[in-house]
């Protein structure tokens, strides 16, 4: 087994929220993260000074760090924070109504009964319109919990350790004070102020390097020209080209300088926004001494056509273009997806017993020693999954990783400089972290009317540029500059929803509107209309009438499972994106006597699955406990195998009887009748399924909840039969 070394890289990134023309912050997200993820992650090293890690920080992030430090920026939910529950209006009350219940409902809000009253006090799901028609239920001791509850759910474990009174408040749990309520923004504010320091000082003793990233955190490639994304996405639609490399050059440039300002030297890393490359800027990057970079594995095995990975991927690359060199490494997919999404779902010696297992592999199997795993992730959203904010996984894995057996944690500007790269990569590929193309921001309806959008604003710059006044000009640049980010495109199209999309799309076009009023001219018209559009929606269907499926693992006709109950996970809420999912689309129904599922597999997990020892479980929770398994594996004929196994006192599942009503092929179909789960008619039928292997889950689908649907009585063909 050859020694490796271990490059764990944590990026962090928000969105600009700050709007120049109000004045204030549109969302909480800066001082919520804060007292979390940045805190969290930089905070539990100084108990781990063996471990080595690399830290990236976007400066749009930073600059808005710093502003709430010296006192110059607020957000609206600050604000909503502050005042006296007393003095409350009745549009602040349903603002607080609206938004105080944006936690992880699982991890934030279900361990704190007085929060979870409040938030079935209002109702689990109701539409903003009707927030106004419940106000009456709400005392005001019920505000003013809420308004500490949204704040106090926020921090990590290591804000409750330095500050005890925070776990004091949650088990008191109900009866805050305005005085609490002030103690706790108080708290908020002193670990703001510690975050840039703290870094610093991490940094400054050679525990972490810190990397930068373009200033307002655009897609280079795109920015440069939008023509680019036609080399991954050669049949994707695509806006009125928007071509500025100066942009890219100026954002670059401004992301060193203020890198260099704040940490009090210049970045020699750079994490690409969402990991989008092209060849061309290359030489942009180079150009403001930056020595590497770091993307997805993906774009690795596009540029080199060869997907060896133990060959190819665990080694770093110097890429050319023209005359300009960068380093590269490429990120481990498997690995920084597992600590982003499957850990949270498993007890954290668990996970760190998998995370080393998987290095044990790599070890096994590369063809030196001294190898690189680069890890990288989003280090701040991941752990709002994690029942524990992450401690127990963190804690276990960096107990391991210090051990110092075959695995070395390094920097990735310490390990360039002990290894430089001896393979050159030619011709990069055009690409990002997800799918290895542009997808998320560019193609679909919205986006593209984003993008026509900022083209037609930044050309009415330009022409302006030379009889505006200067400093109009520059103002109305860096306008341009925040529009330019990633964030706004993410959210736009069919791919991602939250519940602040609208605000997201508002913020964008304030920004372009700025530009207009900043250059002495008036915004168009088209910028006061929503690009997106709030209507559309993912939703479960329900099953519409008794089904006839082929077991078969194969769709062998439309009409088998049109009248199917639907769950789909092709949208997702998420400001992260899980490059290997596993399952895209759950559909039940039934006839008299039998269950049918069907669950459909995304396609490029089809020959994967054949190899790897992954496992299905198909939870059912009412109305009783069992579980039905089987392994992700079909024979040529794709027959297979499930168990039944019922859920016994101790909380295991028995083995139960063996069944053959499988087929895994395209698709993975089953037929379960009714009595071999032990149910009855009529029975309200609730279910989840996981995605694992060995004894660690990877995937859970609902990610929270369940899939539910009322089994048929002797009334449902009738009733349905009419209806129709």
């Amino acid at each position: 087994m050859r020694d490796i070394c271990l490059a764990m890289y944590w990026h962090m990134h928000q969105p600009y929220y700050y709007d120049p023309s109000s004045g204030a912050s549109t969302m909480p997200w800066v001082r919520m993260h804060a007292t979390r993820g940045y805190f969290d992650l930089i905070t539990i090293l100084q108990d781990y000074p063996e471990i080595r890690q690399t830290f990236n920080y976007v400066p749009s992030l930073l600059k808005q760090i710093e502003r709430y430090t010296r006192g110059e920026v607020r957000d609206i939910c600050l604000e909503h924070s502050e005042k006296p529950a007393s003095e409350l209006t009745p549009e602040e009350k349903e603002f607080i109504l609206w938004n105080f219940f944006m936690v992880n409902w699982d991890t934030m809000l279900g361990p704190y009964p007085r929060y979870k009253e409040l938030l079935y006090k209002r109702g689990a799901s109701i539409a903003e319109s009707s927030i106004s028609d419940i106000l009456d239920r709400f005392t005001e001791r019920d505000l003013r919990d809420l308004q500490v509850w949204f704040n106090l759910a926020w921090f990590g474990f290591r804000a409750c350790a330095l500050f005890p009174e925070l776990n004091d408040l949650r088990r008191r749990g109900s009866g805050f004070s305005e005085k609490d309520k002030q103690r706790v923004l108080q708290i908020q504010s002193e670990i703001l102020m510690k975050i840039i320091p703290l870094h610093r000082q991490a940094m400054e003793g050679g525990q972490i390097e810190l990397s930068t990233t373009p200033y307002y955190h655009p897609i280079m490639p795109l920015v440069y020209d939008t023509d680019i994304a036609r080399r991954a996405m050669p049949d994707a639609p695509l806006p009125l080209r928007f071509h500025h490399p100066e942009d890219v050059e100026a954002q670059l440039a401004a992301a060193v300088c203020y890198h260099e300002q704040i940490f009090g030297v210049k970045p020699q890393g750079l994490w690409p926004s969402e990991g989008s490359v092209c060849p061309e800027i290359i030489p942009l990057i180079a150009g403001q001494g930056i020595r590497w970079m770091a993307t997805d594995e993906g774009v690795l095995f596009r540029s080199v056509q060869s997907r060896d990975r133990f060959r190819m991927l665990y080694q770093p690359y110097r890429v050319e273009y023209k005359d300009a060199a960068v380093n590269m490494v490429f990120r481990d997919r498997e690995l920084s997806d597992r600590i982003g999404f499957s850990y949270a779902l498993n007890e954290g010696k668990r996970a760190t017993a998998d995370f080393i297992l998987k290095l044990t592999d790599i070890a096994k199997r590369v063809p030196r020693d001294g190898a690189l795993v680069s890890v990288i992730l989003d280090g701040e959203n991941p752990w709002q999954n994690y029942p524990d904010d992450g401690e127990g996984f963190l804690r276990s894995l960096y107990e391991e990783l210090s051990k110092g057996s075959f695995v070395r944690t390094m920097r990735i500007g310490e390990y360039l400089d002990e290894n430089p790269p001896s393979e050159v990569i030619g011709n990069l590929h055009s690409g990002s972290w997800i799918d290895s193309n542009y997808s998320v921001w560019i193609g679909e309806e919205e986006d593209n009317a984003a993008w026509d959008l900022l083209g037609s604003t930044r050309a009415a710059l330009k022409q302006r540029e030379s009889s505006a006044p200067v400093e109009s000009v520059k103002s109305a640049l860096e306008e341009i500059y925040a529009a330019e980010g990633s964030d706004w495109f993410w959210w736009y199209g069919d791919r991602f929803s939250s519940d602040n999309d609208a605000a997201f799309d508002e913020l964008f076009r304030s920004h372009l509107k700025n530009v207009y009023t900043l250059i002495g001219e008036k915004p168009p018209e088209a910028l006061d209309n929503p690009i997106i559009n709030l209507g559309r929606v993912s939703v479960s269907d329900e099953p519409k009438a008794f089904l006839k499926p082929t077991i078969d693992g194969r769709e062998s006709s439309y009409y088998e499972w049109v009248d199917a109950g639907r769950y789909s996970e092709i949208r997702s809420d998420s400001t992260m994106c899980k490059t290997e999912a596993f399952i895209k689309g759950i559909m039940y129904g039934f006839d008299a006597k039998t269950l049918f599922l069907r669950i459909d597999p995304v396609k490029k997990q089809v020959e994967k699955r054949q190899k790897d020892d992954y496992r299905i479980h198909i939870h059912f929770t009412s109305p009783r406990e069992c579980r039905v398994a089987f392994l992700l594996k079909a024979s040529e004929d794709a027959s297979g195998k499930f168990e039944i196994g019922h859920r016994e006192p101790s909380g295991r599942y028995g083995r139960g009887e063996t069944y053959n009503t499988i087929a895994i092929d395209r698709i993975i179909e089953l037929a379960i009748p009714f009595r071999n789960l032990g149910f009855k008619q009529g029975a309200e039928v609730c279910f989840y399924v996981q995605v694992k292997t060995g004894e660690l889950e990877l995937e859970r689908y609902p990610r929270g909840g369940y899939i539910s649907c009322i089994l048929p009585d002797e009334n449902f063909e009738p009733e349905h039969w009419t209806a129709s």
